[in-house]
């Protein structure tokens, strides 16, 4: 299975040395032997890291003779083992002027490089000669023990005899220090080894080092002059001992263990040069290992599709037998058009519940497109996922998503993906009056104003600010209306219960992961018991911090939530002391010429002193709470008295810091109890996680989710009457503030409207209305709103139906009941169905939110007294923008960590943002979440580094025998599957080039 799920994580220790190393060689005295041997050998197989690096001096005879008795006592073996041989250069880099030694890890595939060409290699490559004779040995010929402990070689050398050897195949990488007589510790005093020490990084592959090493070489501009390429940074065991070997557990200090993303090849250890901070990780496991141990329910591992039982390839034969391990992070399926790439994804779509199951395309359920979901094809096969927690879920094909259940995936189909990408939002917002319009007002009638819009707002304008701020409260009311009707549904009920069912089997899962326990062991000294009491101390300040820090957040997150409604306070406050202004210059001339003092009539004053105190007060608090004020830490120093967010979590650094010190001086006993009781308590933080806590849970857990079963059966009822009357009552508002702009409209029409028709004729008619009267789009404008191919009130209508047309018709416009029992009529037919299997009232309109707006806002008629000619106001995005955006949001802000399917997104986008923007989000997304990705374009599944690659055919011509094979991208065969299928071009092309292993 781990060859066909890709590139995942494994231990790989690529420094270790066996019996009889030349230099340094303490696992025995006098000749290995078969008992040594044997020790040294369980001891490798019984070990985490599935990879070696066989390490010794200028030789690789003891690395073959490992290999060989590996393979004699574990023919079954799994271990796999790489010749490292490591040589000591003849100049040094540091100001100790010590010698550091060269690592050259050969390819293990014997037809890439065999024995016999190491074994060349080592005679090509000479030692440095002595001062006394200046003789050059070939490496080869070295003998005793003082040969090869006063045997070097110059850098230049080693890769001449490498080039004279292998030519451009390179089946090898060079390795070099980070620390000691390493890179890092260049003698920078020195020009002549700071040039020697940027040959030698540009010229190595790789670097033995830790994590804070690894960091350093992912750089760019580490060289004196010139840019340098990121270099992977391993850390291995250098074992020379049996009590050396005890380095590969991964927990002696100084040597932490090396976890490396690829395949069990030399093309999968290459990799980590090509993608040096996405393949290596230093330290106890890397992310993705953690997340699958801690979110088991969030993380699918295998797909599988089988035709059923009794069936006998009748319309083909499909899927027979498909098995397909998942990887955690990115899996890219590829394949050309019609291969069945899509297929897959819909049937995970389905098994995950996915919402958009009305946008599958080889699931599609439409009448007029079914594809495989036509009778004698979907019902004859099944398909199950499993989950890393070792759920499963299996359904027939011509089933349906189970919306009483909680969506497990988010499926991005092409067809919905399409959709939102082409489609252009036109907004109607714009109302166009002509200037001949106003031309035609009377002056006495103008008040000295230039526009009929300049006019027409300062009649207008409380009344139309007094609408938008009830439309605000209205949307918002709106909102929660639904809310609460939707959780009315008994089918809400459903999957509340679904839901719960859900986080309780979370929980079950997590408990089935609850830490094995570990004893206390009994302390052996006086000055270990005080570290133990000290770290259990030191443990329960750490308990109070993170419940400081988190009441701490909480605090400044209030505090910035009552600076903001300050500034809105004031904001308000001072647009309406403007106003108030403006106005009042509005009427100076005409109280002027009345002979009156605008400023004895209108007095207005803003005094906002209180406001701006209180505001510099909780600034104040804000910046007390956000300020370090870089105490000096001590184990005497009273950390509850740490006051600000920075402080308490450099109080927490230091106290973690502190504590894995003493624990670093415990025993092993003690040291390994300690490790339980940390994942012990991330344990019991997970499980408070899906449990909640009473009396304010956080949202979809344990306790919240119970709490919102009762409020539904309790208070529900009574919560939905009362927002309905309150939306009635803004509703009757907002009529009364558009009557106010009807009185101004119908005031004004009277000194227009003689005027307006003697310039009208049969083929220039201007109509004018002062009424309230519906928009032209009216009907348009409800029936968009709803979907007409479901079953219900409006099933197939169009505007043009007499039914349709008499429902305008019997709105009375001047009469708010009669419009508001419209809007009450129409929700309640549409939730009351038609007695004939009408679709719930959420399936028979687009989105539900507009749907209540439309009708309740009121916004489907106006005081009419305009000229429109036909211009609109349009917002235009192309489609690439459009869908760069939308998938940009799925992937980095999402917080979800279900499993993201994404179906092609790529086809209207150019490949410079797919390799730029997009790629980049993905890679960010898959360290959260698993991504599963159709595509056909290299700059997405090679550009955005995929984990696995699944390549898929359907044979049409051979009964639609669908096929295919599953790998990493360092597999051959699926390096050639890619290169046959994928097309790309710059900037990605490099990078693929070498991925691909191309000259």
């Amino acid at each position: 299975m781990a060859e066909k799920v890709g590139s995942v994580w494994r231990r790989w220790d690529l420094h270790i040395h066996s019996p009889g190393t030349k230099l340094s060689n303490s696992y025995h005295s006098g000749a290995a032997t078969d008992e040594i041997w044997n020790r040294y050998i369980d001891y490798l197989e019984s070990a985490a890291p599935h990879a070696y690096g066989l390490t010794d001096y200028f030789s690789c005879d003891t690395q073959y003779t490992a290999i060989e008795k590996y393979r004699a006592r574990y023919p079954n073996g799994t271990k796999v083992f790489f010749v490292n041989v490591e040589v000591r250069l003849s100049d040094a880099i540091d100001a100790k002027d010590r010698s550091p030694n060269l690592h050259i890890i050969f390819d293990n595939d014997d037809t890439q490089c065999s024995r016999r060409q190491i074994e060349q290699f080592l005679l090509e490559l000479k030692t440095k000669g002595d001062s006394a004779s200046g003789a050059r040995i070939p490496c080869a010929h070295l003998a005793s023990i003082k040969d090869y402990e006063s045997a070097s070689v110059s850098f230049d050398d080693v890769r001449d005899a490498l080039d004279a050897v292998f030519g451009i195949a390179k089946p090898y990488l060079l390795v070099f220090p980070a620390k000691n007589d390493g890179v890092k510790s260049a003698d920078r005093g020195s020009p002549r080894k700071l040039l020697l020490t940027d040959k030698i990084d540009s010229g190595c592959h790789a670097f033995f080092g830790d994590a804070e090493s690894g960091e350093y070489f992912l750089m760019t501009d580490r060289y004196g002059e010139g840019k340098s390429e990121p270099k992977p940074v391993v850390s291995g065991s250098d074992a020379h001992s049996f009590e050396d070997l005890e380095r590969l557990e991964g927990n002696v200090v100084n040597f932490p263990p090396t976890w490396i993303k690829g395949e069990l090849t030399f093309r999968g250890l290459q990799q980590i040069c090509f993608e040096p901070s996405s393949r290596v990780f230093i330290g106890a496991e890397p992310p993705v290992e953690r997340r699958k141990a801690q979110q088991p329910t969030k993380i699918l591992t295998r797909l599988q599709i089988n035709q059923v039982v009794g069936y006998g390839g009748e319309n083909g034969s499909w899927f027979r037998r498909v098995d397909i391990p998942l990887n955690p992070e990115l899996t890219a399926i590829i394949g050309n058009k019609g291969s069945g790439k899509s297929a897959l994804v819909d049937i995970i779509g389905l098994l995950g519940e996915s919402r958009l199951d009305d946008f599958f395309g080889f699931l599609s359920k439409a009448s007029d497109s079914k594809k495989f979901r036509r009778k004698g094809y979907a019902e004859n096969f099944e398909a199950e996922i499993t989950w890393q927690s070792g759920k499963t879920t299996k359904k027939t094909l011509n089933q349906n998503v189970d919306r009483t259940k909680p969506e497990t995936v988010r499926y991005l189909p092409q067809n919905y993906f399409e959709q939102l990408t082409n489609e252009i939002e036109i907004e109607k917002f714009r109302r166009e009056i002509e200037d001949v319009v106003f031309s035609h007002v009377e002056e006495t009638d103008r008040m000295g104003k230039a526009s009929f819009a300049a006019l027409e707002d300062l009649m207008t304008q409380e009344s139309r600010n007094e609408t938008s701020a009830l439309k605000v409260r209205l949307r918002q009311l709106n909102i929660d209306i639904m809310g609460l009707e939707a959780r009315a549904d008994p089918q809400f009920v459903k999957t509340l219960s679904a839901q719960l069912e859900a986080k309780r089997e979370e929980l079950r899962a997590l408990d089935a992961t609850k830490p094995a326990e570990v004893a206390k062991p009994e302390v052996a000294t006086e000055e270990e018991k005080q570290q133990v009491e000290q770290l259990e101390k030191l443990a329960a300040m750490l308990d109070v911090l993170d419940g400081r820090e988190a009441q701490t957040v909480d605090l400044i997150a209030h505090k910035k939530l009552r600076l903001q409604q300050l500034v809105t306070l004031t904001e308000s406050a001072q647009a309406i002391g403007r106003a108030a202004d403006t106005g009042k210059e509005t009427l100076r001339p005409v109280a002027g010429e009345l002979g009156l003092d605008i400023d004895a009539i209108i007095r207005s004053e803003i005094d906002l002193t209180s406001v701006q105190a209180q505001s510099s007060s909780v600034k104040g608090e804000v910046t007390a709470l956000e300020t370090a004020t870089n105490p000096a830490f001590t184990l005497e120093f009273d950390f509850g008295s740490c006051i600000s967010l920075l402080d308490i979590r450099a109080a927490h650094v230091f106290i973690q810091n502190t504590v894995e010190a003493l624990r670093e001086q415990l025993g092993t006993p003690e040291r390994k109890y300690q490790a339980y009781l940390d994942k012990l308590a991330t344990w019991n933080r997970q499980k408070t996680a899906i449990q909640g806590t009473a009396p304010d849970p956080q949202p979809e857990t344990i306790v919240y989710l119970e709490k919102q079963i009762a409020f539904i059966k309790d208070k529900l009822a009574q919560e939905i009457a009362t927002a309905r009357a309150t939306r009635k009552e803004i509703a009757g508002k907002i009529y009364s503030s558009k009557k106010k702009i009807l009185t101004f409209y119908t005031n004004l029409k009277t000194s227009v409207e003689a005027k307006l028709q003697a310039v009208g004729t049969k083929e220039f008619s201007v109509e004018i209305n002062a009424a309230f009267v519906p928009n032209r789009n009216f009907l348009e404008s409800l029936l968009q709103l709803i979907k007409k191919n479901r079953r219900g009130p409006f099933y197939g209508a169009n505007v043009n139906d007499p039914a349709i047309r008499q429902l305008e018709a019997d709105i009375k416009w001047d009469e708010f009941e009669s419009i508001y029992a419209f809007a009450e009529d129409t929700v309640a037919r549409m939730k009351a169905g038609d007695g004939q299997g009408a679709f719930a009232f959420d399936e028979q309109v687009n989105d539900p939110r507009e749907f209540y707006h439309f009708l309740y806002s009121l916004e489907y008629f106006a005081p009419s007294y305009e000229l429109r000619l036909g211009g609109k106001n349009l917002n235009e995005l192309s489609p690439g923008e459009k869908g760069l955006l939308l998938l940009v949001f799925y992937l980095q802000l999402d917080q979800d960590t279900t499993p993201l399917i994404i179906d092609q997104p790529e086809d209207n986008l150019d490949n410079e943002s797919i390799f730029a923007i997009l790629a980049n989000c993905i890679r960010q997304a898959k360290k959260s979440r698993q991504v599963i990705l159709v595509t056909h374009n290299p700059n997405l599944a090679v550009g955005a580094d995929a984990e696995q690659i699944v390549c898929v055919k359907l044979d049409k011509a051979n009964q639609y025998k669908f096929t295919y094979s599953s790998g990493a991208i360092e597999n051959p065969h699926i390096n050639e599957r890619i290169i046959a299928v994928l097309e790309g071009s710059q900037p990605a092309f490099v990078k693929r080039r070498l991925k691909y292993h191309i000259a």
